[in-house]
């Protein structure tokens, strides 16, 4: 319980400090039309992810109301559930005590967790059902483990990862042989039924005139390949500069890089007699787990790898508790070498109290926890360019309740924010129009700027340059009348009025803007 309400602290920070990124911002939507009522099937919008987080979204917002803790509270719920999970899976692998302790305290101190945790991204969720059923295959529960896998692919099509790996461990899980509830049909049938679920939902969308949201999913990747041999350099390295902040701190790291080949050499010389046994020892069994989650690690990571998905840190969250366990393991085994060698020591060693004895075990896993502390500390400041937003959007809440308090029926562009619009602006009075081209807006504007306010929104990385030369072209200019400041005291967004120019001040803002266009 201490260590959950650890977790939950150090969670807490990001989720109050950091705006919504735009996948967010789009999954709040999501979830306000389907608990609004608008459009409970998602049939109008464009949807790339499976429907269970946009519900769980919806239900949070109906119950706490619509706001950004209330959207990221599905996130910061499987965050926290995958401490004790990841402890779980542990022992039932290892009947471990220590490893589990490890592997709890890894999963709510890793710094990559913790700013996840603060998110409304699908990934959280989908590695929580994951692991949870991998627990429970661990555990025997055949149908429980086919229905949480299936409902990690309901989550996110990535959920596919943890199918094979929850079916070996059921598999060679000994309680197959003997319980009823371990039946490997149970597992299918369950995984079976929540996927004809999912597909019945896509196609009660596709009836209405809305896309597949597996075909949407496939196109918003850029479509999937193989990549280029020019590729493989750069791409190792993007993923491997993201997968440093798994734990951040070097020792840790370089623990967890030397004691995995020791666990699969471990695993490789496991004895074949007692492999093929019915009644597996401890040793065995712990070995043959230990060759599984790093085998099941190594395909994650090339699969990402050599196939053309983007680079986003995102998509290795789910190797996070996979080595949170095997970090577990490998610090339990090189305590327990260290306390075999103790008992060949003197008797007045091998007969001192318990905390001597077990000092291996203390000092191993104090250590690990000090090591940690630091980058859990730094990442529940942001300062780690992991998870969501990190200040890119900070004031865009100011620039929404501005916007939301302008006069009914005026007009908003956008050309970068449409998703946080869709959200922040939900319900609002105002309308937003989508602008493709400076051209098309001056267009716009000379066409109907006479018969609402019109407004725009620049980002800081956007230049308003091409547009105010544009605006000035039909005889209107951009007037600041809100400007918002990030954490580090830059600029993040300025709101401009458009507003008719009359002569004198006409002709001097042709003159400011074409200057600014030219030096821009």
């Amino acid at each position: 319980m201490g260590l959950l309400l650890l977790a939950w602290a150090l969670r807490l920070p990001p989720i109050l400090e950091n705006r919504f990124h735009p996948d967010e911002a789009l999954y709040g939507y999501w979830g306000l039309l389907i608990g609004r009522g608008q459009d409970p099937w998602l049939a109008t919008v464009p949807v790339y992810k499976p429907p269970l987080l946009p519900y769980l979204v919806a239900g949070a917002q109906a119950l706490f109301g619509n706001s950004e803790l209330a959207v990221r509270l599905p996130g910061l719920a499987a965050g926290l559930l995958i401490v004790p999970l990841a402890a779980a899976l542990a022992y039932s692998l290892y009947r471990d005590r220590w490893a589990a302790v490890t592997a709890a305290v890894a999963v709510a101190l890793s710094p990559f967790a913790i700013l996840f945790s603060a998110t409304a991204f699908t990934d959280l969720p989908m590695v929580a059902l994951g692991l949870a059923a991998c627990v429970v295959a661990a555990r025997g529960r055949s149908g429980w483990a086919g229905l949480l896998a299936g409902l990690a692919i309901a989550t996110k099509q990535t959920g596919l990862a943890w199918v094979p790996l929850v079916a070996v461990i059921q598999i060679s899980n000994p309680k197959s042989r003997i319980s009823r509830s371990s039946h490997p049909m149970l597992f299918i049938c369950h995984l079976s039924f929540v996927i004809l679920l999912v597909l019945v939902w896509d196609a009660m969308r596709m009836a209405q005139g809305a896309g597949s949201f597996w075909r949407m999913g496939v196109i918003g990747y850029g479509g999937l390949r193989l990549i280029w041999p020019q590729e493989l350099w750069t791409r190792l390295r993007g993923w491997i500069g993201v997968g440093r902040y798994f734990f951040v701190s070097p020792v840790v790291n370089g623990a967890l890089l030397a004691g995995l080949p020791m666990l699969v050499w471990n695993g490789i010389q496991s004895p074949k007699s007692e492999v093929r046994g019915q009644n597996l020892g401890r040793h065995t069994r712990g070995s043959f787990a230990d060759v599984l989650l790093v085998s099941f690690s190594l395909v994650y990571f090339l699969f990402h790898w050599l196939w053309a998905f983007p680079v986003w840190d995102r998509y290795l969250l789910p190797l996070v508790p996979v080595l949170a366990v095997l970090l577990g393991r490998v610090l339990s085994l090189l305590a327990s070498y260290v306390r075999l060698a103790i008992r060949h020591a003197p008797s007045t060693i091998r007969h001192s109290p318990f905390a001597i004895r077990h000092l291996p075990f203390v000092i191993c896993h104090l250590s690990f926890v000090i090591f940690l502390m630091l980058p859990a500390w730094n990442a529940a400041h942001s300062c780690y360019p992991v998870g969501g937003d990190h200040g890119a959007y900070d004031g865009i809440d100011q620039v929404a309740t501005f916007l939301r308090g302008l006069p009914e029926g005026t007009v908003v562009y956008q050309h970068w924010l449409g998703w946080h619009y869709d959200y922040y602006l939900f319900d609002a009075p105002v309308y937003v129009a989508y602008w493709p081209a400076p051209a098309w807006l001056a267009r716009d504007v000379q066409a109907f700027g006479a018969a609402e306010p019109r407004y725009v929104v620049f980002p800081s990385w956007e230049s308003s340059a091409r547009v105010a030369w544009a605006l000035a072209s039909v005889g209107y200019g951009l007037e600041p009348v809100l400007t918002t400041i990030r954490r580090d005291g830059t600029r993040s967004f300025t709101v401009y009025h458009i507003r008719l120019i009359e002569n004198a001040d006409f002709i001097g803002l042709w003159t400011n803007s074409s200057t600014c266009a030219i030096k821009t």
